[in-house]
C-alpha cells in the first residue's frame, strides 16, 4: 500500500482560521496605509504563505475587500443588536438603533471609510456586495424597527431607506468636517427619527 503524497486535506475550521487570519492582515495593511496597499502579494508576505495560497482562498483583492465588508458590517449589527437588547418600546428601540448605528461609525471611523469611502472599488463590486442577503440582513433590522413604528406598510421602503441614507450622512459629516460643532448624535437622530413616524 501507498502513501497518497502531498498535505492531508484541510479541514473547514483550518480554512476558515486562515482565511480570518488573511482577512485580519488586510485590515491592518488598510488602517495603515490603505486599500492601495492591499495586494495578494503582500498579504501572502504577511501571512507567511505563497500567493497561490492566497488565490486558492480568495478570488482576487475585491473578493477580500468583501469578506472585510461583511466583517465590519456584522460588528456594527451586533454593536447594535447589543444597545437594543433592554430596550422595549418600538420608539424608544428605533431612536436606540439609530443612534447606536451612526456612534459606531464615528467611534469607528477607519471601518466606515473601508465600507463607504473605498477607492478602487467598482460600483458593480459594491452591487454585488449589497445584493448578497448576509449583507441585507444587517439592513433588515432597520426594515423591521420601522415597520413597528408605523400604523402601516405604506411608505415603509422609502422611510426605511431614508434614514439609512440619513444616518451614512450624519456619519459622514462627522468623520469629515471635524470641527464644525455638530450637535449631538441623539440630537440628529432624535430629528431623523420624529421624521420618519409623524
Amino acid at each position: 500500500m501507498t502513501k497518497a503524497s502531498g498535505r492531508p486535506p484541510r479541514s473547514e475550521r483550518d480554512i476558515s482560521e486562515f482565511r480570518s487570519k488573511v482577512v485580519k492582515h488586510a485590515l491592518t495593511l488598510y488602517r495603515e496605509e490603505g486599500f492601495g496597499a492591499v495586494s495578494m502579494r503582500r498579504l501572502a508576505r504577511e501571512v507567511g504563505c505563497a500567493p497561490m495560497t492566497i488565490y486558492a482562498h480568495f478570488d482576487g483583492k475585491t473578493d477580500i475587500l468583501r469578506h472585510l465588508w461583511s466583517d465590519v458590517l456584522a460588528d456594527m449589527a451586533d454593536y447594535i443588536r447589543k444597545n437594543l437588547n433592554p430596550i422595549v418600546e418600538p420608539v424608544d428601540r428605533l431612536q436606540s438603533a439609530a443612534q447606536s448605528f451612526v456612534t459606531y461609525w464615528i467611534d469607528h471611523p477607519d471601518h466606515f471609510r473601508l465600507v463607504f469611502m473605498s477607492n478602487d472599488v467598482e460600483r458593480s463590486d459594491v452591487g454585488t456586495f449589497m445584493r448578497d442577503p448576509k449583507t441585507l440582513e444587517h439592513f433588515q433590522l432597520f426594515t423591521d424597527l420601522v415597520a413597528g413604528v408605523l400604523s402601516s406598510e405604506d411608505h415603509a421602503k422609502a422611510k426605511t431607506d431614508t434614514l439609512v441614507s440619513a444616518m451614512i450622512g450624519m456619519a459622514l459629516c462627522y468623520n469629515t468636517i471635524h470641527d464644525y460643532p455638530w450637535v449631538s448624535v441623539s440630537a440628529m437622530t432624535g430629528q431623523l427619527v420624529d421624521g420618519i413616524i409623524n
